[in-house]
């Protein structure tokens, strides 16, 4: 038996339509694009204790608590499909209460904060993968953070000479992202205007490379903030 209507609008709203699993966190209502009039719904309200004999995680407890809020967790189709296969032997209620409490902190931790629900929801995609590649890329060349006094000029241009061609081809897979393309484009303008004002002459390499690193920093707190990508290290000294 399905939940009650207003249970299921409930527990989407309080999942914000978003997908509970928190290895899926998919977005589960949108617009179409090709009707102004249609719209999608790929959200599910899942029993986390079955309802019938035999169904996944099925207990004997009144009719009332099985159609209760409580035994219902927001989900996308696929994951709903997931967790009742093998009758859930994988996916035991304790483990869907947390999804669930854990899912509805975050939600409301972002309304009361005023944040973006998006760097949850981009970590789903293949652009955070590409966002957090290119985090990892910066992080690991020490001419963004590695005091001037020990940089060497031929090791700079090399370093940054990588970084660029890392950039050109990796912002190729972007998909339908233009704000992570403009990240990208701006770190690799960042590194080729050091490159060409300092190819022959580097006496003013230390100037130009303090001016990188600010500018590179406000990039990197953009993946982070916007993406959710995960930046330690030493290079977090100039975000």
């Amino acid at each position: 038996m399905a939940f009650d209507r207003k249970i299921v609008e409930l527990i989407a709203y309080r999942s914000a339509y978003i997908c509970n699993n928190p290895e899926c966190n998919t977005l589960t209502i949108g617009p179409s694009t090709t009707d102004i009039n249609l719209k999608y719904k790929l959200g599910e309200a899942a029993h986390i204790i079955g309802e019938k004999n035999g169904a996944a995680r099925n207990e004997s407890i009144d009719s009332h608590s099985l159609g209760d809020i409580e035994n219902a967790i927001w989900l996308c189709a696929n994951c709903h499909t997931l967790i009742d296969k093998n009758k859930g032997a994988d996916y035991p209620k304790e483990t869907l209460y947390s999804w669930k409490e854990a899912h509805e902190e975050i939600i409301s931790g972002l309304l009361r904060t005023h944040k973006s629900p998006l760097p949850l929801l981009r970590k789903q995609t293949e652009n955070f993968q590409l966002a957090q590649a290119l985090a990892d890329e910066i992080s690991s060349k020490g001419v963004f953070y590695i005091d001037g006094v020990y940089e060497n000029y031929k090791f700079v241009i090399q370093s940054l000479d990588e970084l660029r061609k890392f950039i050109g081809r990796e912002s190729k897979k972007i998909q339908l992202d233009s704000e992570l393309k403009k990240i990208f484009t701006a770190l690799g303008k960042i590194s080729q205007e050091v490159m060409n004002e300092n190819s022959n002459d580097y006496k003013a390499l230390d100037d130009y490379l303090r001016v990188m690193r600010r500018k590179a920093g406000v990039q990197l707190k953009l993946l982070q903030e916007k993406y959710g990508c995960v930046i330690t290290g030493p290079i977090t000294t100039i975000m």
